[in-house]
C-alpha cells in the first residue's frame, strides 16, 4: 500500500515535467532552444514570472491569460500538465519506485511530447523518436 504523500509528490513531479513538456511542444518544431530563453508568452514575448509558471495552479488563478498582454494560454498547457501528472500517478501505482518505473516515466514523457507536436504541427520530430527507439 502506497502512502498518500507519495502519491501527491509523484502527482507534483508529473505536473512539473509536464510544465517542461510544454515548453519542448510548443519550441522543438520551431527549432528554439529549449533551455534559453526562460518561459515566455507567444504572443508579446514577456518573461513569465516563476510565481506565473506554477504547474496547473498558475493557469487556473489567471484564468487561462497572459498577465501582461492578456492574451489567451492554450488549454493544452494546464491539459499536458495534468495528463502527465497522472500517467505519472498510474505508473507509480502499478511499478513502485522501481527502475522500471523511472525508465516508463521517461517513455510516457516522450510519447506526451510527441503526441501532442504531432496534433499540432502534423510531425514526429526525429530529435524524440529516434532516442526513444533505442
Amino acid at each position: 500500500m502506497y502512502h498518500g504523500i507519495n502519491v501527491i509528490l509523484i502527482f507534483i513531479l508529473g505536473l512539473i515535467v509536464g510544465s517542461f513538456s510544454n515548453v519542448c511542444i510548443y519550441r522543438i518544431p520551431i527549432n528554439e532552444s529549449i533551455i534559453y530563453p526562460a518561459s515566455h508568452c507567444p504572443k508579446c514575448r514577456s518573461s513569465i514570472k516563476p510565481i506565473d509558471n506554477i504547474p496547473l495552479l498558475s493557469y487556473i488563478l489567471l484564468k487561462g491569460r497572459c498577465r501582461n498582454c492578456g492574451s489567451r494560454i492554450s488549454i493544452q498547457y494546464p491539459v499536458v500538465e495534468f495528463l502527465t501528472g497522472i500517467i505519472y500517478i498510474l505508473i507509480f501505482l502499478i511499478y513502485g519506485l522501481t527502475l522500471q518505473s523511472l525508465i516508463y516515466i521517461i517513455l510516457a514523457s516522450a510519447v506526451i511530447i510527441i503526441a501532442f507536436i504531432d496534433l499540432n504541427e502534423q510531425i514526429v520530430p526525429d530529435v524524440i523518436s529516434l532516442p526513444g527507439i533505442v
